[in-house]
């Protein structure tokens, strides 16, 4: 158990309200639970202030409004506060290192200190793995690998050949990386697979969600940039290049050798074209198609994919045109009978 002051001490925040009271767990805004601590981050939620059961709310410094009965805990990111503040009360489950007898490893893997590797995973040669990784169960490592320190990956994991993976990533359950990508050479009605002989590398701080795929370059690398996060069920295809802190949500499709730049946001169920480019900072909205190449700070949307400011005006005026048409009969009409 915690007070509302200790909490408020772990995270730089400063109490109004009762600093006394005790906080036993975390909860959500929207209901709440009493003696828990939950957060706010956009005044478009303030209206559930009024009935929620949490004790305690983690605002943002410029919130003044505290006239609910509550006690608030001013910071200057509720978010990344929220997030600490988690880790108290419901603190990821430790692992000591092991090696399960039932793994396969060759004799030519360099393993690092205080490593986990699950129940039948498979390790094949000339692979290295840095020190403090978790390899959960039933995970795939194919030779000449690298795995770096202080990574997780999780069961059902299959890693091919020459995929080189930083530090302090984290990869969910039946992710595939390394596989070919879908190149192919069609004559005479055969479709002729193209050999795919080069690598993927996912730099440091990458997180990867379930049921990815991550095809590996044609004859270069497929590369996803430092601390991008990838959600559930993502296609990237080979060649591919993302850049640092992209976020991209679930059901994406990225085709062959198109390049992110940095910070680029993508919305969930969107694709991307190959062989284009899209710029540091662009953001693209969900279910988009893109077709072209995007500058720098660009907000798209739709399929296919056109500025979104300039995509709502033509809507609206779509969402007119039942009564332009009625407007324009009756207008017609108008002149028939005056004539």
């Amino acid at each position: 158990m915690y007070t509302a002051l200790d909490i408020s001490n772990v995270i730089n925040g400063t109490v109004i309200g009762n600093d006394q009271v005790i906080i036993i767990d975390i909860c959500e805004l929207s209901v709440g639970r009493d003696n828990c601590i939950t957060f706010m981050t956009d005044r478009k939620y303030k209206n559930l202030l009024s009935n929620t059961l949490a004790s305690v709310i983690i605002v943002d410094e410029s919130f003044k409004d505290i006239s609910y009965g509550k006690t608030f805990i001013q910071v200057e990111n509720p978010s990344l506060s929220f997030i600490e503040v988690s880790k108290l009360f419901r603190p990821v489950k430790n692992w000591e290192p092991n090696i399960h007898k039932s793994v396969i490893i060759d004799n030519n893997v360099d393993l690092g200190e205080n490593v986990y590797i699950g129940a039948n995973v498979v390790i094949e040669s000339d692979v290295k793995i840095g020190q403090n990784t978790y390899i959960g169960h039933n995970s795939i490592i194919a030779h000449n690998s690298i795995i770096g320190g202080d990574t997780i990956i999780q069961g059902n994991v299959s890693i091919y050949h020459d995929v080189k993976i930083g530090n302090c990533v984290n990869i969910d359950s039946g992710t595939v990386i390394g596989a070919d990508g879908f190149g192919l050479v069609s004559e005479n009605g055969n479709h002729h697979r193209v050999p795919h002989t080069g690598d993927v590398i996912v730099e440091n701080g990458v997180s990867i969600g379930a049921n990815c795929c991550i095809d590996r370059g044609t004859i270069n690398s497929t590369i996803v940039g430092e601390f991008s996060r990838l959600d559930n069920f993502i296609q990237v295809a080979h060649n591919v290049v993302i850049g640092k802190s992209c976020v991209i949500a679930g059901q994406v499709g990225l085709a062959g050798s198109c390049i992110l730049g940095d910070f680029v946001t993508i919305g969930g169920q969107s694709g991307i074209v190959g062989h284009i480019k899209i710029e540091d900072n662009c953001i693209i909205a969900t279910n988009s198609l893109v077709t072209k190449s995007l500058k720098k700070g660009s907000f798209v949307s739709g399929i296919p994919a056109r500025d979104h400011l300039d995509r709502r005006k033509q809507e609206a005026v779509i969402n007119q045109l039942p009564q332009f048409k009625k407007r324009l009969k009756e207008l017609e009409i108008f002149l028939k009978n005056k004539d």
